[in-house]
């Protein structure tokens, strides 16, 4: 008889034991998930994000394009340059590519357009510019270098330089015509010296 009273108790320990292991286990998991958003957070204060350069000298970019030239940004030196950011996957970049074109097309004597694909395939990408009727240089940014130069964080950006090589300021997001054009008039009063 004493084995069979002994017997429901052992039976009501084992939920309770499993109950504690549960709840330890929760501590243990709130608890690391706690070290990791701190980790994370110090993480964060320690590497800010860059910031994007808004004057000064340009990065200097080099890239192939998609029909085989090898373009460097310092090739442009005494005519200034609209450098866009941009992806055949991106919803904006397609709000604005007819403007960048039809842009080019107006100021190509006094203003250098270029264009670097993001994360982009050439699948995809050259596609994307031939349905717009893209004429201006473009080409994949490899390895993401000139879009880490630039501190870009999304895609449509683009930047503004002057004749001398300086950043004169960027647009983030689909830029619009009179925006674009406001800022070409801005960079063609500043001529090289």
């Amino acid at each position: 008889m004493n084995d069979n009273a002994s017997s429901p108790r052992l039976d009501e320990a084992k939920p309770a034991a499993r109950q504690r292991r549960g709840g330890w286990l929760v501590i243990g998991l709130v608890g690391l998930l706690g070290v990791i958003l701190l980790a994370v957070f110090m993480l964060g204060l320690l590497n800010p994000p860059g910031v994007r350069p808004s004057s000064g000298r340009a990065p200097e970019v080099s890239f192939t394009t998609f029909d085989g030239q090898r373009v460097r940004l310092s090739d442009f030196r005494g005519k200034p340059v609209v450098m866009n950011f941009w992806a055949s996957w991106c919803v904006p970049c397609r709000e604005e590519a007819a403007t960048l074109e039809q842009a080019w097309k107006s100021h190509q004597k006094d203003v250098q357009f270029v264009g670097l694909a993001y994360l982009d395939q050439d699948k995809n990408a050259v596609p994307y510019l031939q349905e717009f009727g893209i004429t201006f240089p473009n080409g994949h940014d490899l390895g993401s270098k000139a879009y880490t130069s630039y501190h870009v964080q999304g895609v449509p950006e683009t930047f503004f330089i002057d004749a001398q090589g300086n950043v004169q300021g960027y647009f983030v997001g689909p830029i619009p015509p009179s925006e674009l054009e406001q800022r070409i008039q801005a960079l063609l009063a500043n001529p090289a010296s």
